[in-house]
């Protein structure tokens, strides 16, 4: 399981590339799985985390409308792209567009994936959430989560 941590402010280049920390690089050798993220951003799986992943989305139930819905915008939006020579990644402009992508650009890990947001709205995010979560009362769900689900 890759492990992707902190939190990683770069600037895009006008081709949509940006380069990745050189520990990152290794776990994204295979290439990268692209898609819609949630609140604004793009997630970025390495290729295990990808299968890990669509397995726990395609274990739930089609029967369910927005079980569908959600497995539209998730795979719809998916692109794999690989590295260039340089390590860096390329964002491909629909996926930029999508969610306002400019020159700054916080790439955040997220143990699992990353998360590539506008800078502005990554700071915006964040700062509404950490005051939260340092006092306490940001916690999250427990029962139907990912680890439920791995279980």
């Amino acid at each position: 399981m890759a492990e992707l941590l902190g939190e990683h402010h770069y600037q895009m280049d006008p081709k949509g590339r940006i380069s990745l920390p050189g520990k990152f690089r290794e776990a994204f050798k295979a290439g990268v799985h692209l898609t819609l993220g949630q609140e604004g951003c793009l997630y970025a799986f390495p290729p295990e985390e990808w299968e890990r992943e669509k397995s726990r989305i395609e274990n739930r139930a089609l029967a369910d409308p927005p079980t569908r819905g959600y497995n539209r915008v998730f795979f719809g939006n998916a692109e794999h792209v690989d590295l260039d020579g340089q390590g860096r990644l390329v964002v491909p402009r629909r996926l930029r567009d999508k969610v306002r992508l400019s020159r700054d650009v916080a790439v955040v890990g997220v143990s699992d994936r990353l998360e590539i947001w506008p800078e502005e709205e990554w700071t915006r995010y964040a700062e509404a959430l950490e005051g939260s979560y340092q006092s306490g009362s940001l916690t999250p769900r427990h029962g139907g989560g990912r680890e439920e689900e791995k279980r």
